[in-house]
């Protein structure tokens, strides 16, 4: 059957997409360092799902003219060294596919003031893949929403069940991160 085959092309699109933003290995800054957070609560709420909206594209949506540098700060762990080296491997194996590969967020459901469960759909060149994509969360670290680790891990897994073997993936799967 062909529909396995092209799930994990599209996964090793989508990963290589969350990798590519990456590949720099610069630590992130703080975004909106000088505004409160907007937590996923009360009357912050709104604006706290479309931070988590907003952190989805600039990580995964590949035809963004973003550095670097500014999609790695939305992404839980980012400056983990190892977590980098999962990100830059993927990148390197996956770099002629990566600007086609975006997202669309379909829900985003408030778990906690400082966390939240996303459901979204990976979209490769122009067609959504619905199903494909885990479902994701979204956690606030200091005062940015971030694509959190367990997300992208899971998506990695996609591509490689070997990420969540070894290194920061299967520490995360084994709930030792994001």
């Amino acid at each position: 059957m062909r529909t396995r085959p092209l799930a994990l092309a599209a996964a090793v699109l989508a990963a290589g997409a969350l990798a590519l933003a990456f590949t720099n290995g610069a630590a992130a800054a703080s975004v909106g360092a000088k505004a409160k957070a907007p937590v996923c609560a009360g009357k912050t709420k709104k604006k706290a799902v479309k931070a988590i909206k907003k952190a989805y594209d600039k990580v995964l949506n590949g035809s963004l003219t973003l550095t670097l540098d500014e999609k790695f700060k939305f992404v839980e762990g980012s400056e983990d060294p190892a977590f980098i080296a999962v990100l830059n491997n993927t990148a390197t194996k996956n770099a002629a596919m990566l600007k086609t590969t975006s997202e669309k967020v379909n829900k985003v459901t408030c778990t906690a003031k400082k966390t939240a469960d996303v459901q979204w759909d990976l979209v490769l060149s122009g067609q959504p893949a619905p199903g494909l994509a885990p479902p994701g969360s979204a956690v606030l670290d200091g005062r940015v929403w971030k694509v959190s680790q367990s997300t992208v891990c899971d998506l990695f897994a996609l591509a490689d069940p070997t990420l969540v073997q070894s290194g920061p993936c299967a520490d995360v799967a084994a709930g030792g991160g994001g």
